[in-house]
């Protein structure tokens, strides 16, 4: 425990093999396919999910990002996961006081044929904490759905680059693309592992060369009893509201 709290402090990340069981993590991946496939079977789709994906997204995009929405705003299975108790004591052991929840969580599902620009399935070298100004010992859980690596596209990481504070940046995309140099990692992940990452943390998405989705949900934990935190009154950038119609 001592050693990722430590992995944290000086690299800024730590990968912890099969922390959920496989069939937990696959279950969560498998009920928002199911969202989906409700708006498939609607329109008649009848080809492998992959190909109706696509197909939704080409014929359909209102319905294929109202699917997202519903995901992303409460899909139960992707709300459970965060308040696990064991990922509770786990952010907490790595330093964690108070931890709470300062986003929703987000659920990808990424591929080129399902994204208008590059930036959507390929994301750029950013800092989370940027856009979230949460506690400055704030951490991300990285989870992937589906096994990844090189070849669809596994987080790429910059070690160390948290102990660069919060960085200049562009609004690329929804994401605060900043400027890196140096080497970067692409760890391989199994179904039921997961990456733990400082905010502040340096990282992006690598490309999807094996034509598969690839599948991962983030989340977010700030630390309420953080000084620095507390004096900043608590900022939160995020704004949830209905759309209203004409």
């Amino acid at each position: 425990m001592q050693h990722e709290k430590q992995l944290i402090e000086e690299q800024g990340y730590v990968v912890l093999k099969n922390f959920f069981e496989k069939d937990y993590i696959n279950n969560l991946r498998k009920k928002a396919e199911n969202i989906f496939e409700i708006q498939f079977k609607r329109f008649g789709y009848n080809e492998d999910f992959q190909s109706n994906m696509i197909r939704l997204f080409n014929e359909h995009e209102s319905v294929f990002i109202n699917c997202g929405k519903i995901i992303q705003s409460g899909l139960i299975e992707l709300y459970k996961l965060p308040v696990e108790d064991k990922l509770i004591s786990k952010v907490k052991e790595l330093g964690i006081k108070f931890p709470n929840l300062c986003t929703r969580p987000v659920l990808f599902f990424n591929h080129p044929k399902l994204a208008k620009e590059e930036v959507y399935y390929k994301t750029p070298p950013h800092q989370d904490w940027l856009s979230m100004e949460s506690s400055m010992n704030s951490l991300v859980v990285w989870v992937p759905l589906v096994d990844v690596g090189k070849e669809n596209g596994t987080i790429l990481i910059w070690p160390g680059t948290h102990k660069l504070g919060p960085l200049p940046f562009d609004s690329v995309g929804g994401f605060a693309k900043v400027e890196v140099e140096g080497e970067f990692i692409q760890p391989e992940l199994e179904v039921g592992d997961i990456a733990i990452f400082s905010t502040l943390l340096i990282h992006g998405s690598g490309d999807i060369l094996n034509d598969t989705i690839r599948w991962s949900c983030h989340y977010r934990y700030t630390d309420m009893l953080e000084q620095d935190y507390i004096e900043r009154d608590f900022p939160n950038p995020y704004v949830y509201k209905p759309l209203t119609k004409k």
